[in-house]
């Protein structure tokens, strides 16, 4: 039993973020301010409790000698999750905004491509895509920048306007790297494609 607790974990990750973000976007709709505050201190906890599971269910494998190939396979696709969902909401409270709608664009197409990548790839048994250091970077440097809104709101930055656009260029950054971090993947897939 012990043994599915770091896949259980993973995927409450991922769910996880769907909530969190619909809990965004209800606060970013409610008609009361009180709402509005309650729904977002809930949105930004959830965020960082699932962020913080991104080491947790490692941690945990480990710890019960559980790691598995559905595991590996089920992590990037939670930390995805999280994060895409996220930042679908911000876009939406940015009524689509093409300063930030095109990079969240980029980060959420390349994850889209690279796990169909991974999932059409070979069995783990066979040198399957393993995640990349740069994949790792990339994951970290989105999960802070899709909290520095709740950060930046805490520490009293509540005129969004005063940061918005320092805070798409981190978003820009991000998909830079989100490309970069697909590379490897590319070439791997088009290696095993050609033999």
């Amino acid at each position: 039993m012990l043994r599915h607790i770091p896949n259980l974990v993973t995927v409450l990750r991922g769910v996880g973020g769907i909530a969190g973000a619909w809990l965004l976007l209800q606060s970013a709709g409610a008609a009361l301010e009180e709402t509005a505050v309650f729904y977002a201190v809930l949105s930004g906890l959830i965020f960082v409790a699932a962020a913080l599971t991104d080491w947790l269910d490692g941690w945990l494998a480990r710890r019960f000698s559980a790691a598995s190939a559905l595991g590996a396979l089920l992590d990037p696709i939670a930390d995805k999750m999280l994060t895409g969902s996220y930042l679908i909401a911000y876009t939406l409270i940015a009524g689509g905004n093409p300063a930030l709608a095109v990079p969240v664009g980029i980060i959420l197409l390349r994850d889209i491509i690279v796990t169909g990548v991974r999932l059409s790839g070979p069995p783990r048994s066979e040198g399957a895509y393993a995640v990349t250091n740069d994949a790792k970077a990339k994951t970290a440097l989105t999960m802070i920048v899709v909290a520095l809104p709740f950060v930046l709101i805490a520490m009293g930055f509540v005129d969004v306007a005063d940061w918005f656009y320092i805070w798409v260029g981190g978003v820009w950054l991000c998909a830079a790297l989100t490309v970069w971090s697909a590379i490897p993947y590319l070439r791997a897939a088009l290696k095993n494609n050609l033999r």
